[in-house]
């Protein structure tokens, strides 16, 4: 009997250190990144990027700085154009504006734009210490689009994000932004934590997450004050009435494709929607370069006043 009982303890202590850990990978804020351009679908295009970032770093920029809803410190990279119109970027989950936009930051410019490129709070420079998969993220969508207007006013402001930062900006799709944001472009974002979780458990893990996601949802209470359930982009969108253009490669090996029909789906605004044959996760603007400049730019022209 005195076995038994300890090899059920034994047994609880190794569930709660398995959450723990499984809250500490998925959650907590780290500074290695998951995606390179040194190897997998992104090495191809090595090449360009190192040109990017050197465009980039030719560039005249300013370092911003506010603070969030619940009072962190934000940090975020501003290129003035001397535009009335300003896109604000925001990159997905465990990278930076940087290594995220290099390559469309160039292309933003060109077209006439102001570039405010984020870094996400648990991420780059700006606090906190919980990656909140969008929930608390898309607040600071708020955040930003009023520091832009009190300190620069732009006419007219557009919204972008790729992976997690594309599902932050369609989260955000309803909450109170201000009237001159004209539009949203979403790159390849997930439709809610619970669903990106699940599918990257099984895919990366072999575990079927189902069974420990409440567990988790009341961890993320208890040490980050949100819930996973909170929202999701087909929630946001199907109560929002600004534009929005989405993008996915159809051979996204990370955020399942269907993800972005689904929102697309759902959006009750005006849409538009471009899926890119061979683009693996987050690079459709690379592989149909052409392609979705042309379109982005239609869709920026057609509601910027």
């Amino acid at each position: 009997m005195v076995w038994i009982v300890i090899i059920l303890v034994l047994l609880f202590f190794l569930i709660i250190a398995a959450l723990l850990w499984a809250f500490k990978i998925a959650f907590m804020r780290s500074d290695i990144r998951l995606i390179s351009f040194e190897s997998g679908p992104l090495a191809k295009y090595k090449d360009v990027f190192a040109k990017s970032i050197e465009y980039l770093d030719s560039l005249k920029s300013e370092r911003v700085y506010t603070k969030s809803f619940d009072n962190l410190k934000l940090a975020a990279s501003y290129y003035n154009n001397n535009s009335d119109t300003t896109i604000l970027l925001f990159h997905g989950y465990r990278s930076d504006g940087r290594f995220d936009f290099a390559c469309a930051v160039k292309f933003y410019i060109e077209l006439g734009l102001n570039v405010l490129v984020v870094d996400q709070r648990a991420n780059g420079e700006s606090e906190g210490r919980l990656i909140t998969f969008g929930i608390k993220e898309r607040r600071d969508v708020i955040t930003w689009t009023d520091f832009i207007n009190q300190k620069y006013a732009p006419r007219n402001i557009f919204l972008s994000g790729v992976s997690m930062g594309a599902t932050t900006v369609m989260m955000a799709a309803n909450l109170q932004l201000p009237q001159n944001v004209k539009g949203i472009i979403a790159d390849c974002g997930f439709t809610a934590a619970p669903d990106i979780i699940k599918k990257v458990a099984l895919q990366a893990f072999k575990i079927n997450a189902s069974p420990i996601l409440p567990v988790l949802n009341v961890m993320c209470k208890l040490f980050g004050n949100f819930s996973l359930y909170e929202t999701t982009t087909v929630k946001a969108l199907k109560e929002s009435d600004i534009p929005i253009f989405f993008i996915h490669g159809k051979k996204d090996g990370f955020v399942p494709c269907e993800m972005t029909v689904e929102s697309h789906k759902a959006a009750a605004a005006e849409k538009y929607i471009c899926l890119v044959d061979d683009a693996d996760h987050g690079i459709s603007f690379l592989v149909d370069t052409d392609n979705i400049q042309k379109q982005i730019t239609e869709f920026v022209n057609a509601h910027r006043s």
